[in-house]
This record gives structure tokens, sequence and C-alpha cells, in this order.
């Protein structure tokens, strides 16, 4: 992970694309998650660069994203690129059903 997860480091679109076959095509790993959904403008670029390749080589199924309990923004995002695994991340603390979603149980 680069940007927010690991200060001061970022990969290029090339780089990532690079990675993302070399860790399919050469490690043989089963998948790899590439982004979250939504992000950045300029992290668009490497989703879609990997997405397209992925699917000229018929591995897209090993491409996975991560996506978030949001009505279908996440989903429509993800199939917009072209992407077809989805993982979930859905928050349950107090914290977040307070402040972030405003409900209460």
């Amino acid at each position: 992970r680069d940007g927010e997860q690991m200060k001061g480091v970022s990969y290029s679109p090339q780089e990532k694309l690079t990675i993302a076959k070399i860790l399919l095509e050469d490690v043989k790993v089963d998948r790899i998650e590439i982004a979250s959904a939504k992000v950045s403008k300029g992290e668009e670029q490497s989703v879609a660069e990997i997405i397209d390749w992925a699917k000229k080589v018929s591995c897209v199924e090993k491409i996975e994203i991560l996506g978030f309990v949001d009505k279908t923004e996440s989903v429509d995002w993800i199939y917009n690129f072209g992407g077809k695994v989805m993982n979930i991340l859905s928050k349950g603390s107090m914290n977040h059903l307070k402040n972030q979603l405003t409900m209460s149980i």
C-alpha cells in the first residue's frame, strides 16, 4: 500500500501495473486487492490500467477492490471500471453508528 497507508511512498500507475503483473504471473498469488472504491482521480488511472491488463490475460476475477456499505456507490464505481470482485468493508462500532451514520440502536 502507498499513499495514506504508507507515508512517503507513492507508486506510479505503471509501477502498480508492474507489481500486479509480477504478483499474479510470477509469484502466482491467487488474488490481489488493488484499491479502495471511490479513491482519488490519480488512483483511478491505476485501477483502469490494471483491470484492462487483467481482462486481456483473462484474470480479471483475481483483481479485487475494497468496497464500502454505501448503498450502490462502491458497486457502481467498481462496475464502471470493469471490476468483478468486491471485498466489503463494514463498520459496526457505536462511534460509526452515532457519528458517521447518525443512527442509534
